[in-house]
């Protein structure tokens, strides 16, 4: 329908009589309209859309009144602007400008923006240009500011309150000059005190409250809690957050996270767990699957991941990983996966330890010796041995170096395990093997399946065997050796059968074994010469025991400290003058000499003092 034509009649010119008057009617489009109205200044009293009009600087030198119909552009035609500088939409007007219940209203804003500087300067326009007397909406905004990091304390809360009349002391409230402090003024007194804590102010008004039965809001109970953590009261703040749980009210989400981030920096990691169970029993969830509605920021759950490894946490832990890494929501850092993996290590959650490797394989982590044996203890402890050797094999095809201390773990599972279940020989009869037969058993069936069995794992198959006073399993074990490590036995595979030579006095098998290495070209170290002088020791063949020692000083190596004291002692028991220089030369080794070993051989022996550090033998 088009626009009503304008009326050029007496009315007309009455009300407008700046208006021109040859003009008859004006069409304007709805775009057009619409344009004006967006273009048009905003006024503080605005007229009716009908009466909308724009003052004409032209026309007002010719009519203080005269007023001109603007320019309604047409569709064809573009709006025309002049060079008046627009007023920007964010600017505000100058504050005497504003109306008094408007000032309040900003009064109420800034405040709890914690502006400071802001609210002093509305009150002052309130108090000396408009003439209002400092009321509690003013002191309220005033306290509300006070939130600020920069421009509140708890002193200056004080001092606010003192100047309104505050005071617990039982002074007539009708006081002249004083100011009632009301609910919206203590809350916010609360809430200064939750960023600048004063537990004896906060306590304070929560007596004042209390007398004059005042209602603490949710809000209120969030400021207190926040103040009681900022204290490090947490035992108080817990039990407060438990009764507000408890009690159905409604507890922020800051709160938590608050109480949580705190609780981490003091390492209270359970406390910091138990307020996450605080908010999902808040929200009405389960610890089982609450993580996926619980809003925590992603540094926060990262936090309590790395806190709750560290403490090894395990099912804190895991509750993280499963709701959070798993399904992609967290990232965490490459130490926390590897405290992780130490983790799941040690609770042998295989599941959790295989995780891990599936992250970091992700990120393209370069693999070492480190994350492997953690794997392998992970599989260990969940007496998954075939799992466990499995990986020690993996080790061995990706060229990482498989020794004593990898296998370590292993060691103590196959020394400390039960036996397996008996199994049944060809002849129909069941066979008990001990845990190292069977571990060497599936390191057989592995080298038939074409893997690379590295020696060090067959060691430490044999060291169990000695460990449990097995020597003909580990015999046995030594003898299969080289079908199934293609590098046969090493110094390391005699020292171990030589330590169970020495525990079960079979010299004559600790020299069979010595010919073998001498005939497998390989080179004796100080534990093999020092297990060897123990076999001589206890098989009380005290002159092949000085040869092997005698042969081990000249190639530049020591015993230990306690073979020293066993050869000295059955030296002396033999009234084998060699014991003064063996002390002798165990002094000079550095080791703290027992005075017992010295009393004994100045005893046994007659020595001078001066001839003491030559080993010469004066009198015996």
């Amino acid at each position: 329908m088009p626009p009503r034509p304008f009326v050029n009649d007496a009315l007309w010119r009455c009300l407008c009589p700046g208006f021109p008057p040859h003009a008859t009617a004006l069409q304007a489009t709805r775009a057009g309209a619409s344009t004006l109205r967006n273009h048009q200044p905003k006024r503080n009293n605005p007229r009716p859309q009908c009466q909308s009009r724009a003052y004409s600087a032209t026309a007002s030198t010719t009519s203080p009144n005269s007023f001109v119909q603007p320019h309604i552009p047409t569709p064809t035609s573009r709006p025309q602007f002049t060079n008046r500088p627009l007023r920007h939409g964010r600017e505000k007007p100058p504050l005497v400008h504003l109306p008094t219940h408007i000032l309040y209203e900003d009064l109420r804003l800034e405040g709890s923006k914690g502006h400071f500087e802001e609210v002093m300067k509305i009150c002052n326009v309130l108090v000396k240009d408009r003439g209002q007397r400092p009321d509690k909406e003013m002191y309220a905004a005033i306290l509300h500011s006070f939130t600020s990091s920069t421009d509140g304390t708890a002193g200056k809360v004080r001092k606010v309150l003192e100047e309104m009349g505050f005071w617990t002391d039982g002074a007539d409230p009708s006081v002249s000059g004083r100011v009632d402090l009301d609910v919206r003024g203590c809350e916010n007194v609360l809430e200064a005190l939750a960023v600048h804590p004063d537990y004896l102010l906060r306590a304070e008004i929560l007596e004042y409250m209390k007398e004059r039965w005042f209602t603490l809001s949710d809000r209120g109970h969030n400021f207190v809690v926040a103040g009681l953590l900022r204290e490090r009261l947490f035992e108080q703040a817990l039990e407060m957050l438990e009764d507000l749980s408890r009690k159905k009210v409604r507890v922020e989400d800051w709160v938590f996270s608050e109480a949580m981030w705190l609780l981490l920096e003091f390492g209270e990691v359970e406390e910091a767990f138990y307020v996450l169970g605080l908010k999902e029993s808040a929200m009405g969830m389960d610890t089982a699957g609450a993580a996926y509605g619980v809003k925590l920021s992603n540094a926060l759950w990262g936090a309590l991941l790395d806190a709750a490894a560290k403490q090894q946490l395990h099912d804190a832990a895991r509750i993280v990983w499963t709701t959070q890494v798993q399904p992609g929501y967290l990232k965490p850092p490459t130490g926390t996966c590897l405290s992780v993996l130490s983790l799941a290590s040690r609770h042998g959650d295989v599941q959790l330890a295989t995780d891990v490797f599936r992250l970091l394989t992700e990120r393209e982590t370069i693999f070492n010796t480190h994350h492997y044996e953690l794997l392998v203890a992970a599989y260990l402890k969940a007496n998954a041995l075939s799992d466990a050797l499995s990986v020690i094999l993996i080790m061995a095809d990706a060229n990482l170096k498989v020794d004593a201390g990898t296998c370590h773990p292993l060691f103590w599972y196959l020394r400390n395990a039960p036996p397996p279940p008996p199994s049944t020989s060809p002849d129909g009869e069941e066979e008990q093997i001990s845990m190292p037969l069977h571990a060497f058993t599936l390191l057989q069936d592995f080298e038939a399946q074409g893997r690379k069995v590295p020696t060090a794992a067959i060691n430490c198959c044999i060291q169990a065997c000695i460990a449990i006073n097995s020597l003909p399993s580990a015999l046995d074990i030594y003898k299969a050796l080289h079908t199934v490590s293609p590098s046969g036995p090493n110094t390391e595979t005699f020292n171990l059968l030589f330590r169970g030579c020495a525990q079960a006095g079979r010299k004559d098998l600790a020299m069979f074994l010595a010919n073998e290495m001498i005939s497998l070209n390989l080179q004796p170290d100080r534990i093999t010469y020092d297990r060897l002088i123990l076999v001589c020791e206890r098989s009380d063949d005290i002159d092949d025991a000085v040869n092997y020692f005698e042969e081990m000083r000249a190639a530049g190596m020591r015993p230990r400290r306690g073979t020293y004291e066993r050869l000295i002692d059955r030296l002396v028991e033999k009234g084998d003058e060699r014991c003064v220089g063996v002390l002798r030369d165990y002094r000079e080794s550095g080791e703290l000499v027992s005075q017992g070993a010295e009393r004994r051989v100045r005893e046994r022996f007659e020595v001078q003092d001066e001839n003491w550090d030559k080993g010469i033998v004066v009198g015996g």
